[in-house]
């Protein structure tokens, strides 16, 4: 009986350390060992938001998952738990929305990101809350998922080879300028974003790259024109656009309106800056602009909150302001807007 029991406890060895490997270094803090997990996982944002919630939440993607939340509380006067994350898509934020209210039905104040991206009918169409609020549950279907167990050794690599979280911040010097003046990282990006919301084929000169930086080392080795690629995206038209509003999204989101004017949860929707080569490369090229105006004046007739930086109010700042066309620098452009978008949420 000692030797099976022996032979088993060996047996199970490898799995319990394992086990124990993947306790410790998962990126999503599932079981709040650490002080924080990751901010690109809705997993890591609930479970913060587990352990501390607040009664004043941010919900959205990636351009809401940055903010240096001290800052925010200091300029809010009020704390808040940031539950964005990266590729999150409009019926995520929603779905999640309501998960953490059911919880926590104390919540009185949610500041939301809705953008053109978001409602893009082309846009993430799988919602993913369903296996998240099973995955929260079920420590098992947590553990037993592929892509954490991945994500683990990749974290454990990262640590092992001593490299830090990456920020997203850079300094521009003139050689990250074509001559028209453009930032090359940011034409590179309009046209990523650019193939998402046009038909395929009506810009073959960015077709075969998956990346910004491929592009961008593209211009670099004089393979790929960047005022070129520049000038082709402002000659396409609307008939060149596949962009369409999400109207199942967009008709959740006036639902999600209603629910917070009978509970009382002052909702407001942010429609975040974006750099002007986006407007100028793709959104006024392909009619986005005229669809998304449509969209905004629907949610307004609602009676919804909108603060709108994307159309209406937008700030034109310098384009070192930020990381990418969408993402706010976090050192130069982000800080900055952080101070105007709370004090005016406090405010208003």
């Amino acid at each position: 009986m000692k030797k099976i029991i022996f032979k088993l406890a060996l047996a199970l060895a490898p799995i319990v350390l394992y086990l124990a490997v993947f306790v410790a270094f998962e990126p999503n803090n599932y079981f709040g060992l650490r002080e924080t997990g990751s901010d690109n996982s809705p997993i890591s944002r609930i479970r913060a938001f587990e352990k501390e919630p607040h009664e004043n939440i941010l919900l959205g993607d990636s351009r809401m998952a940055h903010f240096d939340m001290d800052l925010v509380d200091q300029v809010s006067g009020v704390q808040w738990s940031n539950l964005a994350y990266g590729g999150a898509s409009l019926e995520e934020s929603i779905d999640e929305f309501y998960y953490v209210y059911e919880q926590h039905p104390e919540i009185e104040r949610v500041l939301m990101s809705i953008s053109f991206y978001t409602l893009n009918a082309n846009y993430r169409t799988a919602n993913r809350m369903a296996t998240v609020e099973t995955q929260l549950a079920n420590p098992v279907a947590y553990i037993s998922n592929l892509e954490y167990n991945i994500n683990t050794l990749t974290v454990i690599g990262d640590k092992i080879r001593g490299l830090p979280d990456a920020e997203e911040t850079a300094e521009h010097t003139p050689d990250d300028y074509l001559p028209n003046g453009q930032r090359k990282d940011l034409v590179a990006y309009a046209a990523i974003l650019y193939q998402n919301c046009a038909k395929a084929g009506t810009l073959p000169m960015a077709e075969g790259y998956s990346s910004t930086q491929s592009m961008v080392d593209a211009m670099d080795s004089g393979e790929l024109d960047g005022e070129a690629l520049a000038a082709a995206m402002e000659s396409c038209t609307e008939a060149d656009s596949k962009y369409a509003i999400n109207e199942p999204a967009l008709e959740r989101l006036l639902e999600l309106v209603e629910f917070c004017k009978d509970n009382g949860v002052e909702l407001t929707l942010l429609v975040p800056p974006m750099d002007d080569s986006l407007y100028r490369y793709v959104c006024e090229p392909l009619g986005i602009d005229d669809a998304m105006r449509g969209a905004l004046d629907t949610i307004r007739s609602s009676g919804a909150r909108v603060l709108d930086y994307e159309w209406t109010e937008m700030p034109h700042w310098d384009d070192t302001a930020y990381f990418d066309g969408f993402h706010l620098d976090t050192r130069h452009g982000l800080p900055q807007f952080t101070q105007e978008l709370f004090t005016r949420v406090m405010e208003d």
